[in-house]
């Protein structure tokens, strides 16, 4: 299943004295595991331009996996996200077609 995973950063959190120690500890380590994660193919996406926010999409089981690999990142408490399931061009395909057989009568 597919999921649209949006984040976009929560400000106030760190202080500007500690953005450095943020960056280096949280922020990059969190990058490294995204481009992980790609290039096993399990997200594709990226960050929004000139923003402090991005968006992928997850390839997972189920909503509980998405949780887990989402709380696995470390800067996963310091923005705030949105995860919208998706339904599959087939799938509506099929869908959108048994309606119209349906009222085509």
């Amino acid at each position: 299943m597919q999921y649209l995973i949006e984040a976009e950063n929560i400000d106030g959190l760190v202080p500007m004295k500690e953005v450095p120690e943020y960056i280096s500890h949280i922020v990059i380590p969190s990058y490294e595991q995204l481009i992980k994660m790609e290039a096993e193919n399990k997200i594709k996406g990226g960050l929004l331009a000139g923003q402090r926010a991005g968006a992928f999409v997850m390839e997972a089981s189920s909503n509980e996996e998405v949780g887990k690999i989402l709380k696995a990142i470390p800067f996963w408490g310091m923005v705030k996200w949105k995860v919208t399931p998706l339904q599959s061009f087939k799938s509506a395909l099929e869908q959108d077609g048994s309606i119209a057989s349906l009222l085509s009568g």
